[in-house]
């Protein structure tokens, strides 16, 4: 009997000795402030980094590449600019006059130009061709100065343009002298700058005529002409 009543209140004490600490440990509830093991999967994943913002740009946007410019905005050539430049023309078709003469030479020149301001230009062309007539050699020549005004600015690449040129010539013939003629021309066009150091240029005109040897004038239409020009 004593024995059962040991054991009785030793189970007892033992209940109570376990309810004591388990009260003093503080039971865990969500957001006490403690942190969780890093990389779990409910984490979230901006938490430390946040998405960048939609109104920079856009993360691997591929942004279009700048069109090359000059360093000054300058497309075409302008005051100074001194050129070598080669024309090839064609024949014009006479319009009114009387015992015309064959015409200078129109196929093609050599010449300079020089740019006074940033419009105006200065021209000066020569020209020289050879024919073979039966067992002789024909020879003619052409000689030009002449003046471009380019509209818009050195900061264009095309230039509309105006042109007036007046010249001596002759045909191909067997005797110069006897094909001499004073010629004048006005026509219109425009030149192209690729850069401010090559350009090509095209233009249409009227044209005039004057030989020395009849004294009747030539009105001359549709004269077109091309060329090309390297500027220093």
């Amino acid at each position: 009997m004593k024995r059962l009543c040991v054991a009785v209140l030793v189970t007892m004490s033992s209940m109570a000795l376990a309810q004591e600490i388990g009260t003093e440990i503080t039971p865990v509830t969500p957001g006490s402030g403690t942190t969780k093991p890093a990389n779990q999967p409910n984490d979230n994943p901006y938490a430390n980094n946040p998405p960048p913002s939609n109104t920079g740009d856009k993360q691997g946007e591929v942004k279009p590449a700048a069109k090359p410019v000059s360093a000054d905005g300058i497309l075409s050539a302008q005051k100074g600019a001194f050129g070598v430049r080669a024309t090839f023309g064609g024949q014009g078709i006479g319009l009114a006059g009387r015992g015309t003469a064959a015409a200078p030479v129109d196929t093609g020149s050599l010449g300079f130009s020089y740019w006074g301001s940033d419009q105006f230009t200065l021209l000066f062309d020569v020209g020289v061709g050879l024919g073979i007539s039966g067992g002789g050699v024909l020879f003619g020549f052409g000689a030009t100065i002449g003046m471009d005004y380019h509209f818009r600015t050195s900061a264009d690449a095309l230039r509309p343009l105006i042109n007036v040129q007046v010249g001596i010539g002759s045909g191909i013939a067997s005797d110069i002298g006897n094909a001499l003629q004073l010629t004048a021309q006005f026509a219109g066009g425009a030149e192209y700058f690729f850069s401010p150091s090559f350009s090509i240029s095209g233009r249409i005109g009227l044209g005039l005529r004057l030989p020395f040897s009849s004294g009747s004038m030539t009105l001359t239409t549709f004269t077109p002409a091309a060329g090309a020009a390297w500027y220093f």
